[in-house]
């Protein structure tokens, strides 16, 4: 017996296609020809159906037309497909096709004639249809195991769990599971194998250490390294038991995660914390993870049974209350990595700056944040400075993390200090009575914060949020005929675009787009078939104007408490061999109070004066395009060879 979730599924897309029984008649020569048509041509699925009514006709012969299309691709295939439990395969096959209606049963023609209460209903749609969704699901999981693949090699946990899991149960969904395979250096592996191993592999070797505690109001926020390999992690999401249940998904970064725990710490004896891998969606759509472009595992998670895998992570409170020494890999990148420039004229103003004279000034700045006297940090910074600092403060309810351990750079006649740990804290806003009013659920952000310092008056001039060390490490490593002084340049842009974004500065956006900038702006977008019967997403890129798009970030900002940008798999290439012209490719993952989308973004842009960037071409798509060939970069994401 099927369990009322999943009946409630099938008969609920059964019923987003019926038709109102108005204006039925009997049947015409023309509906028997077009009906003889189809049953005797082997291009066809098709249902019929009785009932009273017309929906109720409608809904039998959806019905019918469900079954026929599980049992041919029981045959076509000749697999043998069952769920978790080995058991049912009816069932089994039944959800595969279910989780592919949303986008081919918008397809289906329907014929309906008779007066209630006796209706008859015929409804059909072309094989041809419904074999291209399986097709197009084979590319989308090949295409989410190499971004699980690139993900896990930059130790992006939270991103490598989840592209190889949901590829996983895209896979449980396709005809094929069995057989498919994908080819890794030379070696030809099956998915269904592979899958399950990379995931179990992940997540038997992620380790949780604490290093620190602190109150925070009412609790006590034990603070926690997460490494993957002895690595620390650049992103990982997970939840904790607090003693009564369990949290939200966080997101660790950099190796940085917490746990906040309720009552007398002197009781507390450890926790236990549960790695998020499978990011299902909530039935009220409001989560954590930009759905609007990937329906289709969104179908495949609601209606087929879900693998599950060993995820849990028991952590004892035992650890040294001493300040903790950042992870070796951290601490490499700073020192050798991002700073220790060589010798030229390009790089001399890459260099490591002494930090002495400026920790007076963050702990000023550390201090009101943590007392929320945010006003007595005043006399620390420049007018912009403080314009910023009042912009990051109203960013959601922060929080400093742990005691930072700054490093600090000399760049462009500024001092960079990286990076203070903070968390920033969001409700969630849910329409009610026709008003946005506040939730229950929050969404949360660990974000470094890096502060730009002007020596001559050791004032704080600006600050940004710091990219991943993964996406640093990448940027460090790009084109080993590029000097240092180059590659802080990108890192320094990168940081001071995405946080514009987030402190909503669209003056300082306006400054650095060209005039005669072309910005390609993407939105998903659900729109409703001709019937106004189905909902379907459709992606809706339009070319707008430097004016244009600056009118269009102003209403975002003004219509979300936050908006938040994510970036990773981050490639650069330069446009100029000689000048300072750069085309940046990056994975971008858009989160706002209202609306989020993954896809990806590239920017050309002139960094020859790094203190005055100018972006020449801002594009963004759902997903690389086969069309966009290129031996530079992502391959399928527009380059710098599409413009010149």
């Amino acid at each position: 017996m099927l369990s009322f979730s999943y009946n409630a599924r099938v008969w609920g897309l059964v019923f987003l296609l019926g038709l109102s029984a108005a204006g039925l008649q009997a049947q015409t020569n023309e509906q028997r020809r077009e009906m003889d048509m189809v049953k005797n041509s082997k291009d066809y699925y098709w249902g019929e159906g009785a009932g009273e009514t017309g929906a109720v006709a409608e809904k039998e012969a959806l019905s019918s037309l469900i079954g026929r299309i599980s049992t041919h691709v029981r045959s076509i295939f000749g697999v043998h497909v069952t769920d978790s439990t080995g058991s049912d395969v009816k069932r089994a096959v039944t959800s595969m096709v279910v989780t592919c209606s949303n986008a081919t049963l918008h397809h289906t023609e329907k014929l309906t004639w008779g007066d209630e209460p006796e209706v008859r209903a015929f409804c059909y749609v072309k094989r041809s249809d419904v074999e291209k969704v399986f097709t197009e699901r084979e590319a989308t999981i090949k295409e989410y195991v190499k971004i699980a693949r690139a993900a896990e090699a930059d130790y992006q946990i939270a991103d490598a769990l989840r592209y190889y899991y949901w590829a996983l149960m895209l896979l449980t969904s396709h005809p094929d599971a069995g057989s498919m395979t994908m080819n890794f250096e030379d070696e030809t592996k099956r998915l269904n194998v592979y899958l399950r191993r990379q995931i179990e592999t992940i997540l038997g070797n992620l380790k949780i250490e604490v290093t620190g505690k602190q109150p925070d109001r009412d609790l006590t926020l034990y603070l926690f390294r997460i490494s993957y390999n002895s690595h620390p992690v650049s992103n990982c999401g997970y939840t904790f038991f607090n003693g009564r249940n369990d949290s939200r998904v966080i997101d660790a970064k950099d190796g940085l995660g917490y746990a906040e725990i309720p009552g007398n710490p002197e009781l507390h004896t450890g926790f236990r914390v549960n790695i998020e891998y499978a990011y299902m969606p909530d039935v009220d759509d409001n989560s954590a993870i930009n759905w609007n472009n990937q329906n289709d595992v969104k179908e495949v998670l609601w209606t087929m049974n879900r693998v599950a895998f060993k995820n849990t992570i028991e952590v004892p409170l035992a650890f040294d209350e001493a300040p903790p020494t950042p992870p070796a890999a951290v601490a490499e990148l700073h020192t050798d990595t991002l700073v220790n420039a060589p010798a030229s004229a390009a790089s001399a103003t890459v260099r490591l700056a002494d930090g002495a004279p400026y920790l007076p000034l963050l702990g000023e700045v550390e201090k009101a944040i943590r007392t929320r006297n945010y006003a007595s940090a005043r006399h620390c910074f420049t007018d912009e400075g403080y314009e910023m600092f009042t912009r990051l403060v109203q960013y959601g309810r922060g929080v400093i993390l742990t005691p930072p351990d700054y490093t600090f750079m000399a760049f462009e006649g500024t001092v960079l200090a990286r990076a203070l740990p903070m968390k920033f804290s969001f409700a969630d806003r849910v329409l009610k009575n026709g008003r946005w009013v506040e939730g229950s659920r929050r969404r949360e952000f660990v974000e470094k914060i890096v502060f730009h310092i002007s020596p001559a008056d050791n004032k704080i001039q600006a600050l940004s949020f710091a990219l991943s060390d993964a996406i640093c490490r990448d940027v460090m490593k790009a084109e080993n005929n590029w000097n240092d002084y180059s590659r802080v340049a990108l890192i320094h842009f990168i940081e001071n675009y995405q946080t514009a974004y987030a402190l909503e500065r669209v003056d300082f956006l306006e400054s650095i787009f060209s005039d005669n900038a072309l910005i390609i702006v993407g939105r998903i977008v659900k729109k409703l078939d001709t019937d106004n019967r189905f909902i379907t997403e459709a992606v809706e890129l339009t070319t707008k104007s430097k004016t244009e798009y600056m009118d269009h970030l102003r209403m975002v900002f003004s219509a979300n408490e936050y908006v938040n940008l994510k970036f990773a798999n981050i490639s650069v290439v330069k446009a100029y061999p000689q000048e300072e012209w750069y085309g940046i490719q990056l994975r971008q993952d858009y989160y706002s109070t209202h609306y989020g989308d993954t896809g990806y973004l590239f920017l050309l842009v002139d960094l020859n004066d790094p203190e005055k960037p100018v972006i020449y071409v801002r594009t963004w798509q759902p997903k690389p395009d086969p069309n966009i060939k290129s031996s530079i970069g992502i391959d399928g994401v527009y380059n710098p060879k599409n413009f010149f």
